[in-house]
Parts: C-alpha cells; structure tokens; sequence
C-alpha cells in the first residue's frame, strides 16, 4: 500500500466522522465560557493544534513565534468582533485556515516564514473575530477573552507536543499527516457548506 492511500485510508473515516455544522453550542458568561469557546467548537480547535504543528515543522524560532503571531491577532480580532459584529468573512477565513493548515501538515512542505506568520495572523484574526463575536451580552469581556487566549495557548502548546511526537517514528509522522489530509478535507467540507448556505 503507496504512502498516499495510507494516509487516505486513516483520513478519510476521521473526516467524515467529524461534524461539518458550523453552529457552535451555546456558551456560558465570562471566564469559563471564553475558556470552553475553543473546546467546544472543533474548527478552532482543530485549528489551534494545527498551529502549534505547523511551528514544530518550521522548526527554530518558529516554534514560539507562529503560535505568538495567531495569538496577537486573535486577540484584535477578538475585539474587532465584540465591537463591530455583522461581518460573514469570519467563517470563510475559519474554514480556509483548517485547509491551509491541514495541507501543510500533509505535505511538511517548508515554506517561508514571512508567508506563514502572514497567513497565521489572518486566520487568528479570524478566529479572534468569531470569538469576540460570540461573546455573551452579560459576560465580562476582559474575561471572556482571557478565557479564550488561555484556551488558545494550551491547544498550541498540545500542538507542538503532537509536532514533537509525530517526528519520532515512520508510523508517527504517516498519522501525523493523515490528519493533516482529514482536517484540510474538513476545511473544504466547511467552505462547501458556507458557499451553499450562501448561494
């Protein structure tokens, strides 16, 4: 069996088992609600891992600064969203930050930094932006967003621990990339659904 079909055959299930609803469940006011906002919805959560992936592969200094970047402009998302609700692009930029990601999981292509912090920092611009937008009209904001950074953060850091893990054996690195394939065919899933709810 090619590496190809390996990595479809694990991609595929994880894939189709996945959610593809956009809607997040309803969150609860202040901290605890900004600290689950990124458990509960599986497109950021998939995508704040993938972060931390992405910078083990970068390697150096990568490592922190990837993941600082997606933080840094998540936050003014974030404030963005809770100021200036309404926006759609959001979604969009959500689904294709988990197709970008997850592609460059399955490929480990290296690519230059500068173009990875940019795409970084768009797409937690657009997480932040979702996030700001979700928060409860009775919840502390400040809270509300430190939960969700302090969320964020953890996923980054779990992230570089699969990067690590994944770079230790033939088998690691083929399922590391398999769910490279899965989340960037969820990502496609996501902007499949957005352009038909559009339409």
């Amino acid at each position: 069996m090619n590496t190809l079909s390996r990595h479809l055959k694990i991609a595929l299930p994880l894939a189709l088992a996945a959610s593809a609803a956009q809607a997040h469940p309803g969150h609860a006011a202040g901290l605890a609600g900004g600290l689950l906002h990124p458990l509960l919805g599986p497109d950021h959560l998939m995508a704040m891992v993938c972060v931390g992936i992405v910078s083990v592969q970068l390697g150096g200094a990568s490592i922190w600064r990837v993941p600082a970047a997606f933080v840094a402009a998540m936050i003014i998302g974030g404030a963005a969203g809770f100021a200036w609700a309404g926006a759609h692009f959001a979604e969009a930029g959500i689904a294709l930050s988990l197709v970008a990601l997850g592609s460059a999981i399955a490929l480990r292509k290296r690519m230059p930094h500068a173009l990875v912090m940019a795409c970084v920092g768009a797409f937690g611009f657009c997480h932040g932006y979702a996030h700001g937008v979700e928060i409860p009209e009775a919840a502390s904001p400040w809270l509300y967003t430190a939960g969700f950074v302090a969320s964020t953060c953890a996923l980054h850091v779990a992230g570089i621990g699969l990067g690590w893990l994944g770079a230790r054996g033939t088998t690691a690195r083929v399922m590391l990339r398999a769910s490279g394939v899965a989340v960037g065919v969820l990502g496609l899933v996501y902007l499949g659904g957005i352009a038909t709810t559009a339409a």
